[in-house]
């Protein structure tokens, strides 16, 4: 492949890199080179997501209509459906620290800008996949922070009716996305939420759109325009320490 393709959704998982081009997930090394078909659904693919240990794939795929989950292992590409949920959209947005598949998708819901997440078995022992509603109200996208020293995170994005900041730029109104940040025990399948934990919100005097709330090296990332245009920011847990990590002029970053 010699010519520049349109690739989207990168994920990085030790040395190699998944993304979406040409209707199929590829995977590439993160050093360059010649990129690989992971897939060849030949139908609509978003948010290949690794594992935590990076021996397994996720993604979600329209080849079978309405998108829904499928998952795969790396060495050998063999896929198994994990949903069945005729929805109109879904996509993954991480793994669990107990390789659970997380996903969100407005099935069950009364209106399809109100997703939900679920927590999604990997390894159904035949049929549908066993699944986990996460109790954490319509939510666009979340991320999980592996568990370190006892304790893991979990960042949401709630609003944004599930478009990216590309999609309406310099939207300032009610919908344009909240951050916040809280304990991962609902998460996590085999703890119970501690009582008097709860999830707070970060950053909200920042007049901006958000995206891709992103747990990473203790910090907490994420897309954002209120300085103009779509840039890759960074703060403390806490909302403090913001940092600015691309300098894109015009074109938002996704």
């Amino acid at each position: 492949m010699t010519a520049p393709g349109y690739l989207r959704f990168p994920h990085i998982a030790g040395d190699f890199v998944a993304f979406v081009a040409a209707d199929d997930v590829w995977l590439a090394t993160v050093t360059g080179g010649r990129a690989w078909r992971f897939t060849a659904d030949e139908g609509p693919c978003l948010t290949p997501r690794f594992s935590a240990d990076g021996t397994r794939l996720a993604w979600a795929s329209g080849k079978d209509g309405g998108h829904e989950i499928y998952q795969a292992s790396v060495a050998d590409g063999t896929s198994t459906r994990l949903t069945y949920w005729g929805a109109p959209s879904a996509r993954v947005c991480c793994w669990t620290p107990d390789g659970e598949v997380v996903a969100v998708c407005a099935a069950g819901q009364p209106f399809p800008q109100y997703p939900w997440a679920r927590a999604i078995a990997a390894d159904p022992a035949g049929g549908q996949a066993p699944e986990r509603l996460l109790p954490f109200g319509p939510v666009a996208d979340l991320s999980v922070a592996p568990v370190s020293g006892g304790v893991s995170r979990v960042a949401l994005l709630t609003g944004t009716f599930g478009l990216d900041p590309a999609h309406w730029k310099r939207y300032r109104g009610g919908t344009s996305g909240r951050l916040w940040i809280g304990p991962a025990d609902a998460v996590l399948a085999d703890r119970a939420a501690a009582p008097g934990q709860r999830f707070r919100r970060v950053l909200a005097d920042l007049p901006g759109q958000f995206a891709c709330p992103m747990l990473v090296g203790g910090r907490f990332a994420f897309i954002s325009d209120h300085e103009g245009t779509g840039n890759i920011y960074s703060c403390a847990p806490d909302g403090s320490d913001l940092r600015r990590h691309t300098d894109l002029d015009g074109w938002y970053a996704r």
